[in-house]
C-alpha cells in the first residue's frame, strides 16, 4: 500500500512541474506579443504577401532560364547546311 502512496505523490509532483513549465511558457509568449497590435499584424501580413509575390516572380524567371526557346545544336546544323551567298562587289 505504501508503493501506491509513493507513486501517486511522484505523479502529483511531476504534474505540478509540468503545469509550472506550461505557465512559464505562456508567460513568455504573453510578454513577447505584448507590444503587438492589430496594425502591426496587418503590416506583417502585407509584407509576407509582397515577399511571396516576389519569390513567385523570381521562380518564374528562373524556370524560364532553364528551358531554352530553341535548340542550339539544331540551329548550328541548319546554318551549316544552308549555302552562303557571296555578295557581289563592284569595283
Amino acid at each position: 500500500m505504501n508503493i501506491v502512496i509513493y507513486v501517486s505523490c511522484f505523479i502529483a509532483i511531476i504534474g505540478f512541474l509540468i503545469a509550472s513549465l506550461a505557465i512559464v511558457r505562456v508567460a513568455k509568449f504573453d510578454k513577447s506579443v505584448q507590444g503587438l497590435d492589430w496594425e502591426a499584424v496587418a503590416t506583417l501580413l502585407g509584407d509576407v504577401a509582397t515577399v511571396k509575390r516576389s519569390i513567385t516572380r523570381l521562380n518564374g524567371r528562373l524556370n524560364g532560364m532553364d528551358s531554352p526557346k530553341y535548340d542550339v545544336e539544331q540551329e548550328i546544323a541548319r546554318a551549316m547546311t544552308q549555302p552562303v551567298q557571296q555578295k557581289a562587289r563592284g569595283g
